[in-house]
């Protein structure tokens, strides 16, 4: 048998093992909807698409939050950062400029997901 069939079989066991490891364990954890998705803000991944949302969500809530507009273009910096934190406030959030969860869910609850950022922020519902 050659080293490639060796490694195909190997990859065949072990995702195999896995999807059944998976299986078994699957019904003992409790899921958190959207929860894998990527957070945002300084020291994160920060995906274009992610970034890009905030941004459109947070520019569709500047009057709420008494932030100005900001580019729209999926790049987290300093402008994406300050209307992260003021949305945090207007939220009644703890301010630490990462979208998680619980910022994710506000801004996508409050501007009824008008952009389809839904898959891409993580939330809490």
């Amino acid at each position: 048998m050659s080293n490639i069939s060796l490694k195909r079989r190997g990859a065949f066991v072990f995702a195999t093992a896995a999807l059944v490891t998976a299986g078994v364990l699957g019904g003992t954890a409790q899921a958190v909807p959207n929860s894998g998705s990527l957070w945002v803000g300084y020291g994160k991944a920060n995906a274009y698409n992610s970034v890009l949302c905030v941004q459109k969500l947070s520019n569709s809530l500047h009057y709420q939050t008494g932030y100005h507009v900001v580019d729209e273009d999926g790049a987290f910096g300093n402008d994406t950062n300050g209307a992260v934190l003021a949305l945090q406030k207007w939220a009644g959030l703890q301010q630490d400029g990462i979208v998680g969860p619980q910022t994710g869910d506000a801004i996508v609850t409050a501007t009824k997901d008008a952009y389809g950022c839904y898959s891409y922020l993580p939330t809490i519902h």
